[in-house]
């Protein structure tokens, strides 16, 4: 059984997760990414540069490669290739390959934010409000149902590019003319969570919640974490899973506030802050071989040590 990991970018400790557990059974992991110096291309057994994800010929790529590396499963590490590969998923299923992600619908809701806010909403879920409509904002400033600071983020963003703090209302008068491409929520001060999730391919039950208290962030990742656990937020997982039905890695933040927790984001991948939950004996990996495999896995669910901590540092490789 191989592997193909496309956009593999920095994430050189996942790649040889996958690697190790690869290698048990006689496989191999293929890392793909459009940078030649991705260094997560050189933690691999086999990697290839592609083309940018929005070439016409990128899954033609990809499913060339498929066949030369005899693959038995794809995933992406990056939010807008996973539209790019939902939306291929059947002619993967005709080369016998399988899509490790979550169906369009719930990729298309997890990647636009305001899609994200409707859909917990609706289903009384709490999350953080969400407004694309810069007239309700002015609104509920003067209905003091919000208050300043606001947080102005784009609508299908990612990485924590182009995330800003605005203060006034002339500040936020300035993007009046990009309202269709962003989002305007209220600056959220509580303590920030992150839950890695494993939902089961084959009887899309839930194997794995790992909560973990967010420490500190560097570029849109956690960097510095304390594993969790709290009945209430597991409760509120399990509802949102419950509810949307997603299948494989999913990572959602939440803050908790004097009101509770609240959803902020829902990433239907491989979460940066995963590594916390896979040294802790929550084996993501090891679930999607059992599951491409055809086997069940068997539930994991919150089977960590609670209070221990994570801390990334830097590395680096010549090429």
């Amino acid at each position: 059984m191989n592997i193909l990991i496309c956009s593999a970018g920095r994430r050189a400790k996942l790649v040889e997760y996958f690697k190790e557990e690869l290698h048990k059974i006689g496989g191999k992991v293929v890392a793909v990414d459009c940078d030649p110096t991705a260094s997560a291309l050189y933690h691999a057994h086999i990697h290839e540069v592609v083309p940018r994800i929005d070439d016409p010929n990128y899954i033609n790529h990809i499913l060339d490669l498929c066949g030369k590396y005899d693959i038995t499963g794809v995933l992406s590490l990056i939010d807008p290739e996973l539209a790019v590969l939902a939306n291929s998923k059947e002619e993967f299923e005709r080369n016998l390959i399988q899509v490790i992600g979550c169906d369009k619908t719930v990729v298309d809701i997890c990647f636009d934010k305001y899609l994200t806010y409707q859909f917990l909403h609706e289903h009384e879920i709490p999350c953080v409000p969400t407004y694309v409509d810069i007239n309700n904002v002015f609104d509920d400033l003067n209905s003091n149902e919000i208050e300043f600071p606001l947080i102005v983020k784009p609508k299908k963003g990612s990485a924590s590019i182009g995330v800003n703090k605005v203060t006034t209302i002339q500040e936020l008068i300035m993007y009046q003319d990009k309202a269709e491409e962003i989002v305007i929520q209220p600056f959220i001060s509580g303590e920030e969570f992150g839950v890695d999730c494993y939902i089961d391919f084959i009887n899309n039950e839930v194997i794995n919640i790992f909560m973990k208290r967010k420490i500190s962030m560097r570029s849109g990742e956690t960097d510095k974490s304390v594993s969790y656990k709290d009945p209430l937020l597991k409760e509120l997982i399990e509802k949102l899973v419950i509810a949307l039905k997603p299948i494989g890695p999913i990572d959602i933040d939440c803050f908790k506030t004097e009101d509770g927790y609240m959803i902020s984001e829902i990433n239907p991948r491989f979460g940066g802050g995963y590594l916390h939950a896979h040294v802790l004996g929550q084996n993501f990996v090891k679930n999607i071989i059992n599951n491409l495999k055809g086997l069940q896995n068997v539930s994991n669910d919150c089977d960590y040590e609670e209070g221990r901590r994570l801390v990334k540092f830097d590395n680096f490789i010549v090429l």
